[in-house]
């Protein structure tokens, strides 16, 4: 038991103490939303590299949440949050105003 226990703790100080890469993707920060009807997803990505992750389904006046904290790690198209992995399958790009950012086959937007 003490065992697994540890192991458990080693793994999650291993990964909550992985550094951030965000210097390398600055077009990444800021908050990106991706609505569609009652799922919100939310992607939060601040300067110093911490990142907030959340899929928030609403039903009437109450909602359910899944939420993930950590710093941002982007290796190769895979983007990792905590626990979370999204799949980047474009970068951000911006068209007129507006920034475009498609993780796991589902485009963001980005707030201005």
């Amino acid at each position: 038991m003490k065992k697994t226990l540890f192991i458990l703790l080693s793994t999650f100080i291993l990964i909550s103490c992985e550094k951030s890469n965000i210097a390398e993707h600055t077009d990444y920060i800021g908050v990106w939303t991706n609505v569609n009807g009652n799922l919100t997803r939310t992607l939060e990505v601040k300067t110093g590299g911490r990142s907030f992750y959340e899929e928030r389904t609403s039903s009437g006046n109450s909602y359910t949440a899944v939420s993930y904290n950590g710093n941002f790690i982007l290796n190769d198209s895979i983007l990792k949050i905590g626990f979370k992995k999204l799949i980047i399958n474009e970068a951000p790009t911006m068209s007129g105003s507006t920034w475009y950012l498609v993780m796991d086959n589902r485009e963001y937007t980005k707030k201005p």
